[in-house]
This record gives C-alpha cells, sequence and structure tokens, in this order.
C-alpha cells in the first residue's frame, strides 16, 4: 500500500449562515441579573446570545468581546432605560444602525430583524 491510500478526509465545517448571535450588554452599573435574565429569554425562543463574562464590563470591553466573538449586534441596556421607560437599545455594528426598541418587544423585534439579516429598512423606522 502506497501513503496515499492513508489519507484522511478533512473534517467538514457545516456553517448555519442565519444564526447570528447576539451580545447582550450594559451602559452604566453591570446589571448583570438584567443581562442575565435577558440572554434566558433569549435563548428560550432559539435566539444565540452571550454577555460578556464580568460583574461590570466597561462598554468599550463589551464592543471588544462583541468584535472578538465577530457578534454584529448589540442589545444595549440602561438602569434607567428599562426602569424609566421599559426600552432597550438595539445596535448592528455592521450596518451602523440603532433602535430603541420596547423591552417587552425585543424576541419579537430580534426575530423579525433576523429573518432578514438585520437588512430591511423598515426595521429600523
Amino acid at each position: 500500500m502506497s501513503i496515499n491510500s492513508y489519507k484522511t478526509e478533512q473534517p467538514r465545517i457545516y456553517i448555519n449562515e442565519g444564526s447570528t448571535s447576539v451580545l447582550i450588554c450594559s451602559r452604566g452599573g453591570g446589571l448583570l441579573l438584567e443581562r442575565m435574565e435577558l440572554v434566558v429569554e433569549l435563548w428560550e425562543e432559539k435566539i444565540k446570545a452571550q454577555l460578556v463574562p464580568t460583574p461590570d464590563p466597561s462598554l468599550t470591553e463589551q464592543y471588544e468581546y462583541a468584535n472578538e466573538h465577530d457578534i454584529k449586534c448589540l442589545v444595549i441596556i440602561t438602569d434607567s432605560g428599562v426602569s424609566n421607560t421599559g426600552s432597550v437599545k438595539v445596535r448592528h455594528l455592521e450596518l451602523k444602525k440603532e433602535k430603541k426598541v420596547e423591552r417587552t418587544y425585543i424576541v419579537k423585534f430580534l426575530q423579525e430583524a433576523m429573518a432578514n439579516q438585520f437588512k430591511n429598512p423598515l426595521i429600523w423606522n
């Protein structure tokens, strides 16, 4: 037998292009519990979500984490936003788009946005 008959196949890598990961961020005050609750809520709806695994990351640290993990969509919560207005900000880094979304509608918004890979201009109005 020749050495060529022992060639090994390269492992196949499957990439689900439709699966966008979302980074749950906070601005001012860590909001670890709120970030964790939102991650779990998104997981329950089969939306891939992550958070920076530290109690009080700076916004810069969170942006760096998103960049390192190729995450384009951020959901940014603030203490005043959640308690006063009940809203969060959704920011798409690549498209440079941002929208304030009521906290209770965040799952629906993300599902609709991901269905169109965030490129439907109507979702940002």
